[in-house]
C-alpha cells in the first residue's frame, strides 16, 4: 500500500531536470547543510491536484539536475484532509510534534521522506517528498 502513493504524485526523486525543463521557472539558489540546491517553480501548478485537492505551488529542488526534493503547496483549510489521505496509503506518521508554531508529521517511506507542515497563521500547508530528512 505505501508504494502506490507514487501513483498520485507527478514528480519522481530522482528524475532528471531536462524532463521538465519548459515547465519549469528558476526561483532561487537554496543551500542546507554542505548540499545546495536549484529551486524551480513548476509553471502548470495551477491545474494540478493531489488526492484530488488543488494544488495551489509546486516547488522543484535540484541538485546536480537530478531531483530531490518536491514542495507541494495547499491551502491550510485542507490539512486535515491530506493528512488522512496520507494515511490511508501510508499508516500513521512516524513523528508528530509542534515546534515553533509549526505542525509537523512525518512518514518514512523507502529511502524516502515525506512531511507535511502547517504553519500556525500562514496562508498554506506545504507536503514535501524529499530524500533527505532536512532539506
Amino acid at each position: 500500500m505505501k508504494n502506490e502513493i507514487h501513483k498520485h504524485l507527478k514528480f519522481r526523486i530522482g528524475e532528471e531536470q531536462c524532463k521538465h525543463e519548459f515547465e519549469l521557472f528558476y526561483k532561487e539558489e537554496y543551500c542546507c547543510k554542505k548540499y545546495c540546491y536549484e529551486v524551480y517553480e513548476f509553471d502548470k501548478a495551477d491545474n494540478e491536484h493531489l488526492f484530488d485537492l488543488k494544488i495551489e505551488e509546486i516547488l522543484l529542488y535540484y541538485n546536480a539536475d537530478i531531483l530531490t526534493k518536491i514542495d507541494y503547496y495547499f491551502k491550510p483549510n485542507l490539512y486535515t484532509k491530506l493528512k488522512v489521505w496520507i494515511e490511508q496509503f501510508i499508516g500513521i506518521a512516524y513523528e508528530q510534534k509542534f515546534i515553533n508554531n509549526t505542525y509537523f508529521c512525518s512518514w518514512y517511506v523507502g529511502r524516502y521522506f515525506i512531511i507535511l507542515k502547517r504553519i500556525m497563521n500562514n496562508d498554506q500547508i506545504t507536503l514535501s517528498y524529499q530524500k533527505r530528512k532536512y532539506i
